[in-house]
C-alpha cells in the first residue's frame, strides 16, 4: 500500500528527522522518501504487517498528524 501526502506543512528538519528515525525502524515498511522543499512525503508499506491506523498513530507521535496534511493519497 502506499500513502503519498503534498503540502504537510508540519514537515520542518526536525519533524523529517523525527520520521526517518522512526519509519526506518517500523515494521513494515518497505520504502519512505520525505522531500523538504515541496512538503512531501511518500510511505510504501506492508499492510499485513502495519495498518494504516497505526501508521498515522506513529506519524503523528513525530509531529505529522493527518489533520495537518493539505492533501494526501492512500493506493
Amino acid at each position: 500500500m502506499e500513502f503519498k501526502a503534498l503540502r504537510v506543512p508540519s514537515l520542518t528538519e526536525d519533524v523529517a528527522s523525527k520520521l526517518e528515525t522512526l519509519l526506518g525502524n517500523l515494521p513494515g515498511v518497505e520504502r519512505f522518501s520525505i522531500t523538504l522543499d515541496t512538503q512531501e512525503l511518500h510511505i510504501v508499506f506492508d499492510e499485513e504487517q502495519l495498518t494504516f491506523r497505526t501508521l498515522v498513530q506513529e506519524m503523528s507521535t513525530a509531529g505529522c498528524s493527518l489533520k495537518n496534511i493539505d492533501a494526501a493519497i492512500l493506493l
